[in-house]
């Protein structure tokens, strides 16, 4: 069941929330759990078995490592034969995911979850769980599951032990939920709707004008979804509880690529800089192979988003230019802060096109027409795109960026900023109606963090 759905927000939530706050103490794990499981099953029961089979073997393998420890070729061994074997199938299972009735939804999240909590025993980071719904509610935490972001086992026991639930907790969590769901159902759905308008336009004919305009929709569209999603799982986690990882801190207008890229999916760059590259080559003092690493690294989270030439040309490239600014280009950008801001507006524009586009023939002719090889410079396609969308175009630019964050946090403080924060309620009320009416109104759309 996705949570973005009305019977997810009108009955299901009501409901989870009800029962959760009034059963003991003792019980609630439990029927976290519980729920987990339903509502992963929603619609299609034998979604269930994949998670629950590698559930059985996370946590008997954890328990493995930890009687074989004092062996290192053994234990090696062990964690090398599940990463590839939960990779594959994760692999294999999102590649036929159309056809695949088993395809479970955040499948890519559960994996690099259940491979982080074997990573972390083997490294002596925390012991393995002995108690199993703990290990079945770490893995399957439906807000986590179905949203991101990735969080450690060690992170999850602090949070067990130090957890309180109340009114306020309850209230900031359901604040923040309906702020995440405005920014996928009103935005992220409304730049998907102009993303999938543009998209029926063939590359070939596009101008340099509405080849921008579909690779910055595009931008928008990714950013607000995810971020929309993100921010629904914190929501949810604060309402139950658990306080979940910031995945996405305002990217856009940031001076370089390195700055971009700390700000956008956070923790799954964490992830794989704690679970990969550091794990790997941290023996390792040759700055060739730290740089090897790096850019391998980034090779490896191009293809957490797919399998494919052009998620893996973009992980690559991604690796290249942030190896680059690191090397030859930090003191630069420090000085030559507005060029910084246009070189990685621009930079990521180009790397988005990889994403969107089928192919790397459909990316060059997309980049051709960037460029202005393309169906000439402006047509009346693009200038109707530009006129009528300029308006959500930049609202979704200045929510993306420091300068929202900023000006909201000064607002905050201010006698005037303490007034109106009086009528958050309202505001937020008001806010969840617009969300329901936009849901009932657009209907489903495709959903982006299916790929995840």
């Amino acid at each position: 069941m996705q949570i973005a759905s009305l019977t997810f927000v009108m009955l299901v939530l009501p409901a989870l929330l009800l029962i959760y706050y009034l059963i003991p103490d003792k019980a609630r794990q439990g029927f976290l759990v519980l729920s987990c499981f339903l509502l992963y099953s929603y619609g299609n029961p034998v979604r269930v078995l994949y998670p629950s089979a590698f559930l059985c073997y996370d946590y008997g393998t954890g328990l493995l490592l930890e009687k074989v420890r004092k062996n290192r070729i053994a234990s090696t061994g062990i964690v090398c034969f599940s990463v590839l074997i939960q990779i594959a199938s994760m692999s294999y299972i999102r590649n036929t995911a159309q056809e695949n009735e088993f395809f479970p939804f955040g499948i890519a999240i559960y994996t690099l979850q259940g491979l982080g909590y074997l990573i972390g025993v083997y490294r002596r980071h925390h012991a393995p769980a002995v108690n199993f719904i703990e290990l079945a509610l770490y893995l399957l935490f439906f807000p986590s599951l179905f949203a991101g972001g990735l969080f450690s086992y060690t992170d999850f026991t602090k949070q067990k032990q130090n957890k309180h639930l109340n009114i306020i907790s309850l209230s900031d969590g359901l604040s923040l939920f309906i702020r995440g769901l405005a920014e996928k159902v009103v935005l992220a759905d409304t730049f998907g709707y102009i993303f999938r308008e543009l998209q029926q336009i063939a590359p070939e004919n596009m101008s340099m004008l509405t080849a921008w305009l579909t690779t910055i929709i595009f931008s928008m569209y990714l950013y607000f979804e995810l971020l929309g999603y993100s921010e629904m799982a914190r929501g949810l986690g604060r309402c139950f509880g658990y306080e979940l990882p910031k995945n996405f801190s305002h990217p856009f207008f940031t001076p370089s690529m390195t700055a971009f890229m700390k700000s956008y999916n956070i923790t799954l760059v964490l992830w794989f800089e704690t679970n990969f590259r550091r794990l790997l080559f941290r023996k390792y003092s040759d700055k060739y192979a730290y740089h090897t690493g790096f850019i391998l690294t980034w090779v490896f989270i191009g293809a957490w988003y797919g399998v494919r030439i052009k998620f893996i040309l973009w992980g690559f490239l991604i690796g290249i230019l942030l190896l680059n600014e690191k090397l030859f280009l930090e003191k630069i950008i420090k000085k030559q802060y507005i060029a910084g801001i246009v070189y990685t507006a621009l930079t990521s524009q180009l790397l988005w096109v990889l994403f969107f586009s089928s192919n790397l023939t459909e990316a060059g002719i997309y980049w051709k027409a960037m460029f202005g090889f393309g169906n000439g410079i402006l047509d009346q396609t693009g200038i109707y795109f530009l006129v009528s969308y300029i308006a959500l175009i930049l609202s979704g630019f200045y929510i993306a960026t420091d300068l929202f964050r900023n000006i909201t946090e000064r607002m905050s403080v201010s006698d005037f900023g303490q007034k109106i924060m009086n009528f958050m309620p309202l505001f937020h009320g008001a806010l969840l109606i617009l969300c329901l009416a936009s849901m009932l109104y657009d209907g489903q759309h495709e959903h982006l963090w299916l790929w995840m």
